[in-house]
Formats: C-alpha cells, sequence, structure tokens
C-alpha cells in the first residue's frame, strides 16, 4: 500500500497529497474499522500558529505502525448489543430522531469504556485486540498526513461541514454519519462526544513516547485520563488537531463517548 503519512514539506497543501482509500473491515456486532498505514508526524501544537500553549506542546516525531481505527465512535446500539445497557441522555424522546441507535452513546466513564473493550474481546475471543486509542493514534487519524488546525485544513469557516459543535449541535449529539468525514474516511473526529483515549494526562509531552504508545503512570498522571475532539457543546478551538481535554476516569458526562482500535489484523 502507498504510504501516505508520509511527512509533507511545508510547501506542500493536504489537498494536493495523495490519499489511498484505506481497507475495511466490520466486526460481530456491526463496527466498521478502516486501516491507516504506519507512518511518522509531528505531534503537538503547530507552532505557525499562536495557540495550545505548554500543554500541547513541545511538538515531537512519532513514528507509528499501522493500526485499524473505527470509522464512526461506538454508538447506542452497538454498546447495548454488548452490554444490555444504554446509558446515554440523547436517546428515544431526548432527540428528533425515531431512533437513537446511531447517536454516540455517551455517559460514560473512562472505566465503562475500558470495561466494553474487555468485553468485546472476549465475547470474539480475542486478547488485546481490540483497545481505547491512545493520543498518539488519535491524533495522528484526525491531522491525517498534514499538519494543519483542522482535521479538514487551517480555516474555522468550514467547521460547520464537519462538526457538531456548539454552533451546529441545536444542544444535543447527532447522528455519527451526520456530517462529512476526514479524508480517510473518519466520521466524527470534530465535536459531537469527546473520545476517551488510553492515556493518563501530563501537562506537556517532555518525555512522552515516540513510537505511538500509550503513556501511563507516575504521579502527575494518576488522576485524569486524555480525551480529544471536543463535543456538540464546545467551541471550535477545542476543535484543533492538536487540542487535548482531560477527565477523571470516572466522570460521566452526557457529551463524553469514545471510539476503538484494532491493533492486529482482523483480516487473518
Amino acid at each position: 500500500m502507498l504510504d501516505f503519512f508520509k511527512k509533507k514539506t511545508e510547501e506542500t497543501p493536504l489537498s494536493e497529497t495523495a490519499v489511498e482509500t484505506p481497507r475495511d473491515f466490520t466486526n460481530s456486532i456491526g463496527m466498521e474499522f478502516l486501516y491507516i498505514d504506519g507512518g511518522e508526524f509531528t505531534m503537538g501544537r503547530n507552532p505557525q500558529y499562536n495557540e495550545g500553549g505548554d500543554v500541547e506542546s513541545p511538538a515531537h516525531s512519532v513514528k507509528l505502525s499501522g493500526f485499524w481505527i473505527s470509522k464512526y465512535p461506538v454508538t447506542q446500539e452497538q454498546y447495548f448489543k454488548l452490554t444490555r445497557v444504554n446509558p446515554s441522555y440523547f436517546k428515544n424522546d431526548k432527540v428528533e430522531e425515531e431512533s437513537s441507535r446511531r447517536h454516540p452513546v455517551e455517559q460514560v466513564s473512562w472505566f465503562d469504556a475500558k470495561a466494553f473493550v474487555e468485553l468485546l474481546n472476549r465475547y470474539e475471543g480475542k486478547t488485546r485486540f481490540y483497545a481505547l486509542p491512545t493520543e498518539s493514534q488519535w491524533e495522528y487519524a484526525v491531522k491525517a498526513g498534514g499538519n494543519t488546525r483542522f482535521t479538514f485544513g487551517d480555516s474555522e469557516a468550514m467547521l460547520d461541514d464537519y462538526a457538531i459543535y456548539e454552533y451546529s449541535s441545536n444542544g444535543r449529539t447527532a447522528v455519527v454519519d451526520s456530517k462529512t468525514p476526514n479524508r480517510l474516511g473518519i466520521y466524527g473526529l470534530l465535536g459531537n462526544v469527546w473520545e476517551w483515549c488510553e492515556d493518563d494526562f501530563f501537562a506537556n509531552y517532555n518525555n512522552a513516547p515516540s513510537d505511538g504508545s500509550p503513556r501511563i503512570g507516575g504521579a502527575e498522571g494518576e488522576s485524569f485520563k486524555v480525551r480529544r475532539g471536543g463535543s456538540y457543546k464546545t467551541g471550535y478551538l477545542c476543535l484543533r488537531s492538536a487540542f487535548r481535554g482531560y477527565s477523571r476516569p470516572d466522570l460521566t458526562a452526557n457529551d463524553i463517548g469514545f471510539r476503538l482500535v484494532i491493533n492486529g489484523d482482523p483480516l487473518k
């Protein structure tokens, strides 16, 4: 496969880079995954823009192996199929749609998301196959081979096409495919619901892994977990590719959900 994640020069616009359609896979409960080629990218704030501060610094190079990422955030239907519960606030009469099944599941803590991962692995007879994305995997997917402010480019003028956020949400979540996907075909990376990552939260990237692995442990990282992507409640600055949110792992809120990655080959 072509490695469309090789570093691009500053002079190469994102829109002109080659894109190959990733492979796809659908699992036993209907979750769709896309394969993302491995490669190297710059993680953290782009110094071209005066935003982000220390929490997104220092910008550093990360080299990842290829992985699979779910095309959408985990939906209420998928979560219910496995757990037989739906903790979401925005369901049934709280949304306009006849059915809330295609809305993202929310009001799940990091612990809940991890329990779902473990249950799915057991259900399909796997070991450490499904996982929450690491913070670097998540940012790698959203940057999609570039280093732009948003997954589609630099201008917030296009956000209404890509994101469910404070100016386009009507104060609630929306179906997971209601906006335009990024150029890799991944939906919902911006807004709708925050997405839990595997990593502990640290106040900067000093000593962060350079191989795509999660950053875990240490006194600073014990209390909070990373969440990414913004939500239907947030302003546009939270939707930037490098923006980092964090919460206690036991927090539940109606604007926090998750998506999964596969760190193996489901086609074997």
